[in-house]
């Protein structure tokens, strides 16, 4: 069991709080889809011989692609893997893109699932974060897909944005409820270097929300979805029963995927790889058959952190007799010690085998990770 992934690096604009590697430049899509076509045929035995179960285009904006480059691309996965009949394939889309025909030909072309860049359904949050539509066009849009034929729809949500009062973050909530959402996946507000938003903050002229606030719409986002049928089954995700992202889940289960374009990363169970950021350089090694890539073959130290990172963050949690079984008895022996404090600060939940984070514990699951870090 394997997944697909492929980055599409193009963005019509920068949103004010975006730190992922992506360019305005659209000059090069038809260019960098024909790279694309190229890397899933020279690494087609990446994977071995799984099952690809989930593929998805994430970006930038992949919903920049025209439906045939989304179709030739799908073309080239279904001809060189062995794919699953009921294959999960999500394409990450901006809402500007949605016009009806596109929607109806990308599910043509077998996009079964859509995750849609919301952020929020309030109008002055939506031009605040430097987005290009309004909540008028977010209910249309969600309904066009719906018709056209995609009825698993994941929306982005972000909290602790400033000025983001309690009150206007629930009626965005509120909001995805009656559209019939059936994922959503929240996020606080981190302003992140490289963005409008830090050159602001470095300047004064942004201040972050307040902690008390960013809690309080934490809680709120999983009491609310929790209300309303969700199951919060991963630090930012939340989903109705059947429609958890089988993608996202595979890299927290630690299956093996393959990532496909500029600044993609992939994993085959012992190894990570990850491609060249530039679009430029990439295309260029692609045609030329140089290196694209590095390649870090992972420790035991490695592979215990990885196994904290992702397993961590999900409701399934880790497990002590894996770790017992699977790593040297330093690194156990770090590792429960380490627990027994977190567990006595109620950041961690220990129940026969299973360890998982704590609702206060999920608030802070970076810092407590990194607790059990073993360095």
């Amino acid at each position: 069991m394997a997944g697909i992934y492929l980055h599409i690096p193009y963005c019509r604009s920068k949103c004010h709080y975006c730190d992922f590697y992506a360019t305005s430049n659209m000059a090069s899509i038809e260019e960098l889809v024909s790279a694309e076509r190229s890397e899933l045929i020279a690494r087609k035995q990446y994977i071995g011989n799984e099952v690809v179960e989930t593929i998805y285009f994430g970006g930038g904006t992949p919903s920049v692609l025209s439906a045939i480059q989304v179709k030739d691309l799908l073309a080239v996965i279904y001809t060189n893997f062995n794919v699953a009949s009921d294959c999960e394939i999500t394409l990450e889309a901006n809402p500007e893109d949605l016009a009806e025909p596109y929607l109806t030909d990308l599910h043509l072309a077998g996009i079964n699932r859509m995750s849609i860049g919301i952020q929020s359904f309030n109008n002055d949050m939506l031009s605040y974060l430097g987005r290009g539509h309004d909540n008028s066009k977010l209910v249309n849009k969600i309904k066009a897909a719906k018709k056209a034929g995609i009825e698993n729809i994941s929306i982005d949500l972000i909290y602790g944005i400033p000025g983001l009062s309690l009150d206007k973050y629930l009626e965005s909530l509120n909001e995805a409820m009656q559209l019939g959402i059936q994922h959503i996946s929240a996020y606080s507000l981190i302003i992140e270097k490289n963005t409008f938003f830090y050159k602001l903050y470095k300047t004064n002229r942004l201040v972050e929300a307040k902690d008390d606030d960013v809690v309080a719409q934490f809680n709120a986002t999983i009491d609310t979805l929790s209300n309303n049928g969700f199951s919060h089954y991963e630090v930012s995700s939340f989903a109705l029963e059947g429609f958890q992202s089988r993608h996202n889940s595979s890299y927290w289960e630690g299956k093996k995927y393959l990532g496909v374009g500029p600044s993609a990363h992939s994993f085959d169970g012992s190894s990570r790889q990850w491609n060249v950021s530039s679009i430029k350089t990439y295309m260029l090694n692609m045609k030329s058959d140089k290196d694209y890539f590095e390649v870090e073959i992972l420790s035991e130290v490695d592979r215990y952190n990885e196994y904290l990172l992702v397993g961590l963050r999900t409701a399934k949690g880790i497990s002590k007799k894996y770790i017992s079984e699977q790593f040297n008895s330093k690194i156990n022996g770090y590792f429960l010690k380490e627990l027994s404090k977190l567990n006595s600060d109620d950041f961690i939940s220990v129940a026969d085998d299973r360890v998982t984070l704590t609702r206060k514990g999920i608030f802070v699951s970076d810092l407590i990770i990194r607790t059990l870090f073993f360095n």
